[in-house]
Formats: structure tokens, sequence, C-alpha cells
């Protein structure tokens, strides 16, 4: 049966690179019916962050990437953790000294690459699901620590004993971890262990096609989910930067993603992370979304800021507009608020305009939008306004921006009383 699992260390926030690491082991398990499991990489003590895990939990279970239970403790929020098994490390180095394939040095324990390059083999090859066969000469090895003199293990080594143990069949991971490979083959190799397959996949890039970094790129997932992207188009935009889809499409759910997966469609080249791209992806999601689910979604991500059924009546104005859910509070804020207005932003005949808009909306009867759209511009006509300006200034009026839903229906939707109420806060 098919195992994957994916392996992060609690040292920071929830990494976007995690997530995407997590998208496709998620989507191979699903896939072939196999099992997804996550290990928590703890042992670098010193680096280890508080609440750290549970960004990375939070995280993915945001994303709707569900994890299986963990063959150590069970249960969803009781993952494998390195930590809890020291003794299994160091006994399992030591066994490695006594058959000769490593040695003891300044407390510390190394592998003897020099002795496995005269007895097993000069290279080191194997078939890599997404790239093809690579080959490393042995010669690379060195003489590697495996277990520190703190009793700790190295990353190299932790990895190969955890994988055994967790009888995972399929490593996929970054294409940075390609260097690593050797050494775990040959890890395996002297414990006479076959090893898992290996997929590399190509590194999260910049627009300057450098790998995304902590201190330049914007890798914390809270960021996005914090901005109003949607899990669903986070996950879809993550999913086009390692892979193609075989129709070319670049809309598709998790669950389309999870039938069509297959390694072979793994891209090689490295991706560009496009926030553009991101931005009109999360927008065509929102846009798609029954608006019983995206009223809920915005009340969620403003935390009840907004009554529900106000968010109903102006999600028609502002749905085809947003491209995130952090959109609708600037462009709607002023449904919900009220609003102290800059006079500085109107020009100079702004007061000629907004007396003969108010004069017309106190008598339009119904204050429906059709009335109130003809009643305005017989008054464009009959004055001679220029329609441009005379409209912008009713919209500084009453939503204090120049960028709003249209002027006419956010009108009929505040009602006559609270246009009447703004027009004359304005004009006094």
């Amino acid at each position: 049966m098919i195992r994957v699992r994916i392996a992060p260390s609690p040292t920071g926030f929830a990494h976007i690179g995690t997530a995407y690491t997590a998208l496709f082991n998620y989507a191979f398990a699903r896939h072939n019916k196999g099992t997804f499991v996550i290990r928590v990489e703890d042992t670098d003590v010193k680096r280890n962050v508080k609440g750290a895990e549970e960004a990375i939990f939070g995280g993915l279970e945001w994303l709707g990437l569900d994890w299986d239970e963990s063959v150590v403790t069970g249960g969803k929020h009781g993952p494998y953790r390195q930590s809890e098994k020291l003794d299994v490390y160091r006994n399992k180095a030591k066994e490695l000294v006594k058959k000769g394939w490593a040695k003891k040095e300044e407390g510390a324990i190394r592998f003897n690459g020099g002795l496995y390059e005269k007895k097993i083999n000069k290279w080191i090859t194997w078939k890599d699901l997404i790239r093809g066969e690579i080959s490393f000469h042995t010669n690379q090895l060195t003489d590697f620590v495996i277990l520190k003199s703190d009793g700790y293990p190295t990353y190299n080594f932790a990895v190969v004993i955890d994988d055994l143990d967790m009888e995972v069949t399929h490593v996929i991971r970054g294409e940075e971890h390609i260097p690593n490979t050797p050494r775990q083959i040959a890890l395996y190799k002297v414990f006479g262990q076959t090893h898992p397959e290996f997929a590399h996949h190509v590194t999260l890039r910049g627009a300057d096609r450098r790998k995304l970094s902590k201190r330049r790129d914007p890798v914390d997932l809270r960021i996005y989910r914090e901005q109003g992207y949607l899990p669903e188009a986070l996950l879809n935009f993550l999913c086009l930067l390692g892979w193609s889809h075989p129709q070319e499409k670049e809309i598709f759910s998790l669950a389309e993603f999870v039938k069509l997966f297959d390694l072979k469609r793994m891209r090689k080249a490295g991706p560009v992370f496009d926030v553009k791209k991101l931005d009109w992806m999360n927008g065509e999601y929102i846009r798609k979304t029954q608006n019983s689910k995206l009223k809920t979604q915005i009340y969620d991500f403003y935390d009840g800021e907004y009554d529900k059924e106000a968010i109903e009546k102006v999600l028609p104005l502002v749905q085809t507009r947003m491209n995130k859910l952090s959109e609708f509070g600037t462009m709607a804020n002023f449904f919900f608020k009220e609003l102290k207005i800059d006079k500085k932003l109107f020009e100079k005949d702004y007061k000629m305009y907004l007396k003969s808009a108010l004069e017309v909306l106190e008598h339009v009867k119904p204050f429906n939008l059709d009335a109130v759209s003809k009643e305005l511009m017989r008054a464009v006509k009959e004055n001679k306004y220029k329609t441009g300006d005379f409209f912008m200034s009713l919209r500084l009026a009453i939503a204090g921006s120049r960028f709003t839903p249209p002027i006419n229906e956010s009108m009929v939707i505040l009602g006559k009383n609270e246009v009447i109420k703004r027009l004359k806060e304005v004009l006094d």
C-alpha cells in the first residue's frame, strides 16, 4: 500500500512551501487510495518555536488537506514526532558502528563514506519519478555526521530511520533535497533495506527567479488567509505551479486534481509565484461562488463586523469587482458605517452637482433603480452637466471614494433617507 508523508519542522510559521509539498503528497495518496501522514521533525531543538506545530496543522486544515492518523500516536492532532524516539536513533547509530559502517569521533558518530565507496559502489543512482535517472559519485558522501555529540540525529540519518519505521513507499519533496538523497540511499543500503521511490518537484520561485525566501517574500500561509484568499483558489494556483492539467484547464477543483494526478505531469522548470495571477484566480473563484456561501465567508472573514442580511444585499454590487475577501470592506464599507467625507477630493463645482441631485432625489417616488437613474439623468441633461463629473461628485458624497460599486444601485440599497442625509451633510 502506498504511504507518503510530509515532514515539516516546527521552527516558525506555516510556510507556503509546506502547503505546496503537502498538496502533491495528498493528491498522490488519495489518487492511489494510499495513506498521507504528517511527521514533525523537531530534533533541531534550538530552532523550535512555540505554537509552530499548531500553525502548520491549522494551515493544512484551512486548505482542506486532511491527513491520516499517525502510525505512532494516532489521532489527527497527535502526529509522529522525532523527539519521541531519540533512543531509536542512538541504537541504530550504534548498530552501524558495530558493523563498521560508522565511527565515533569527538562525541559524535560519523558514517564511513570511504568504506562504502570501497565495499559497495562508486556510484549511487536512482530513477527519480519526476526527473528520471540521477547519479552521484560516492566521493561526495564524505564521512558525514549521523548522530551529533548531544545525542540528537542529523536530518539525513533521522529521515531514513523514520521512513523505514513508517513504511513510507514514496518520498515526494522539493528539488533542494536532491543532494541529500545519495547519503540517504547509502544508509538504506548499509541497513540492508530497499529505499523508497523518490520524486523531487520544482521549488517555488519569486519574480526574480530566486527560491522563495522568508526574508524577502510573503511565504507565511497566514498572510494569504488574512488577505482574503479562498483556500480552494490558493490550492488551484499551487497545483498549476508544479503540475499541468491534461486539458490545459486553469480552473479546477481539488477533487478533479486528485482524480487526474500523475507524477509524469509534474513540471521540471522552476515556477514563478505570480501574485497577480493568484489575484485573478481568486477573483474567478469569488465570482463563481454561490451567494449564500460567499456571504458566510465574508461574514466569517470580518468576524461578524457586518450583518449577514446586509452583506447579502450588497454582494451583487461588489462580487464581480472583488479579487479578495479583504476588498469587500474597501468597496462596501460605506453601506455599513457613517463616513467622514474629505471635501478635498471634490472638484470645484461639486456643490452645484450635489444640490441638483438632492433636489431630484428628495422627490423621487418610488425610490427604486429605474426612477433614480431616470431622474438623475434628466437633471444632467437639463443642466448640461458633464455626466462623469456629476456622478463622481455624487459617488464621493455618498461613498467617500472614487472607487465604488455602481452608485445608483448603491443609493437604492442605502435607502432614500440615508442618501438625503449624506448629501445634506456634505453640503453643510
